[in-house]
C-alpha cells in the first residue's frame, strides 16, 4: 500500500472554495472510475492568514495512483476545478510513500 500526501496552501477567506472542490472530486459520478484509492484522511494547519490542507490519501499500489491519476487528469471537468488559471489555491507538494 502506498499513501500520497497532497498538501494545499490557501487563505482562510477562500477554505471553503478548496473544500468545495474536495466535495465536488469526491461525489461527481462523472470523477469516479473502477480504479479508486482506500481510504482519505484530512487535515489542516492554520498559519496567520494561511490554512495548509493535507490529504493522505491511500492506494493499494503506486500503479493504481498512477492510473487514477491519469483518468483524473484525461477529464477536462476535473482539470477546470484543479488547474484553472483562476485558481487561488496552490499545491505545495504531492509526496508518495511506502507504507509499512
Amino acid at each position: 500500500m502506498i499513501k500520497v500526501v497532497f498538501t494545499y496552501k490557501t487563505k482562510k477567506q477562500d477554505l471553503p472554495e478548496l473544500m468545495a472542490k474536495f466535495a465536488e472530486s469526491g461525489s461527481n459520478p462523472k470523477f469516479h472510475s473502477e480504479v479508486s484509492n482506500e481510504k482519505i484522511e484530512m487535515f489542516k494547519r492554520t498559519e496567520g492568514e494561511d490554512v495548509y490542507m493535507v490529504l493522505d490519501i491511500y492506494y493499494a499500489t503506486k500503479e493504481a495512483y498512477e492510473t487514477r491519476t491519469a483518468f483524473e487528469r484525461s477529464q477536462p471537468e476535473w482539470n477546470a476545478i484543479w488547474f484553472s488559471e483562476d485558481n487561488k489555491h496552490e499545491e505545495v507538494s504531492v509526496q508518495l510513500f511506502e507504507v509499512l
